[in-house]
């Protein structure tokens, strides 16, 4: 059966990729975002208006493979996109999440810190520890403030004096640009954030006008769109993209189901140790005796287990 379905989803992806229609590309794509950012002369553009620098301030942009030896499969799942090492020996990690991650800070926290130790051997001197910036482009709302674009950096709580310039943490949240106003529009990083969250060939156009860097991007956007491959790429990562949001939202409704279940039980099991029947409880909570007969019948065969243990014996029957 599973072959089968895995047949069907790769002669759909082949009836896509040869189709003829117009063909969208999104940067929110994770292959598509990978494909474009990973080149330098793209990367470049995006950082001199993230970091306010000038194009003379980069003498090199070194992209590595973000992962390293000795990292095991699962370790590999979780890494970031894009691990570039700037002049100055800045390290700068560039990740794109899409679906909400509630533990987001820990995750960039722990990253940083992982890259801010990379490669330093016992004996060196702290000073030699490289600054680290962790970049995180998300496509959902993560700070309570309404701006699109916040960087976090160590400073003192009450002086506001910088601690250290060595760890910094940039968040674009790309569905707050539709509701931004004023000065913040006309900064360049918006009209970045708004390419990469645009949807439609026109959004790219307008964005990515008169600026060099975004006019290349939307040229190879527009070769992807072309490439049978590529294309090819792209729909099985939206597919994937689809089938992970599916998963997730199952897995929550399993949990709301849970949760009503273990109350349901647990208010049985107060109304038998109060001497009521079946009948009685059933009425009481306005539901069919044939419904609450499962867990009635556990409940008063097992008086001393807890509502989980009653819970477990009533899904494993």
């Amino acid at each position: 059966m599973e072959q089968s379905t895995n047949n069907s989803v790769s002669e759909e992806l082949k009836i896509k990729t040869t189709d003829e229609e117009p063909f969208n590309i999104c940067l929110t794509n994770n292959y598509a975002f990978l494909k474009i950012f990973k080149k330098e002369e793209n990367v470049k553009g995006f950082l001199i208006d993230l970091l306010n620098l000038k194009e003379k301030q980069i003498k090199k942009i070194e992209i590595k493979d973000p992962f390293t030896s000795g990292e095991n499969k699962e370790e590999k799942e979780g890494i970031l996109d894009i691990k570039l090492t700037l002049n100055g020996n800045k390290k700068i990690n560039i990740e794109m999440q899409n679906t909400y991650q509630e533990d987001w800070a820990e995750r960039s926290l722990f990253y940083n810190c992982r890259m801010f130790t990379e490669g330093f051997k016992k004996g060196d001197p702290y000073w030699k520890l490289s600054p680290c910036i962790h970049i995180g482009i998300l496509n959902f709302n993560m700070m309570k403030s309404p701006g699109y674009y916040h960087k976090v950096t160590l400073r003192d709580e009450k002086t506001n004096e910088l601690y250290s310039r060595k760890f910094q943490f940039h968040m674009i949240e790309l569905k707050k640009t539709k509701t931004t106003k004023g000065k913040a529009r006309k900064h360049p990083l918006y009209r970045w954030a708004r390419l990469i969250a645009a949807t439609t060939w026109e959004e790219v156009a307008q964005e990515s006008a008169g600026n060099r860097y975004m006019e290349r991007i939307q040229e190879e956007m527009v070769k992807m769109s072309q490439d049978e491959r590529d294309r090819y790429l792209y729909l099985r990562e939206e597919m994937a993209a689809s089938d992970r949001v599916s998963q997730l939202q199952s897995a929550e409704n399993r949990g709301v189901r849970a949760g009503k279940l273990l109350n349901q039980i647990s208010m049985i099991q107060k109304k038998v140790k109060k001497n009521k029947n079946l009948e009685q409880i059933a009425d009481e909570l306005e539901e069919s005796t044939t419904k609450i007969r499962p867990i009635y019948n556990q409940v008063k065969q097992h008086p001393d287990k807890t509502a989980e243990e009653i819970y477990n014996l009533i899904n494993n029957e």
